[in-house]
């Protein structure tokens, strides 16, 4: 399967980064191409909750349906999900690096419709696309936690037709 992702560092614990990271009601907030996310939105996340996550995928708004994996706090959150035919793995881990440093990597291996011809299209296009995407994703990330703008977690959308909110 072909991969993508990035690192970055962060200026707060472990459990803070863990907490704003891993909680699904903020991915909108920092996950480029995120726009509103619907069903199972506890947090802490549980192995075999549902989540469902409507995307900016190639310019489309896409609906796709994720199951949590592995959820280890504060330290592994990773989840399956399938979108316009295509399938991913998404995990992210949070490392501590001191008492207020924390590394956040974002990692998604993908596998896209078509056989041969989907493996072509990922080195021809869709790896650069997803590389940019996960490192705009940890910015957002990264200029999240430091500004102290993380108190309230985005709210569970409605996934109904035509009802995105703007990133």
């Amino acid at each position: 399967m072909p991969e993508s992702g990035d690192r970055i560092t962060v200026p707060v614990s472990q459990e803070e980064a863990w907490d704003f990271a891993a909680d699904v009601r903020n991915a909108p907030r920092w996950v480029f191409g995120v726009r509103e996310v619907a069903g199972d939105l506890r947090h802490p996340l549980l192995p075999g909750d549902r989540i469902k996550i409507r995307l900016v995928a190639g310019g489309r708004i896409a609906d796709s349906e994720w199951a949590v994996e592995r959820c280890d706090r504060p330290d592994v959150l990773s989840s399956t999900g399938r979108a316009l035919g295509a399938t991913a793995t998404l995990q992210i881990e949070c490392s501590a690096l001191g008492p207020n440093s924390t590394e956040v990597r974002y990692h998604l291996a993908y596998q896209l419709p078509g056989g041969p011809l989907g493996v072509l299209a990922a080195r021809l296009g869709v790896q650069g696309i997803l590389d940019v995407q996960a490192k705009r994703s940890l910015r957002s990330l990264h200029r999240l936690l430091t500004t102290g703008v993380r108190a309230q977690p985005g709210q569970p959308g409605q996934l109904e037709p035509g009802g995105s909110r703007p990133q």
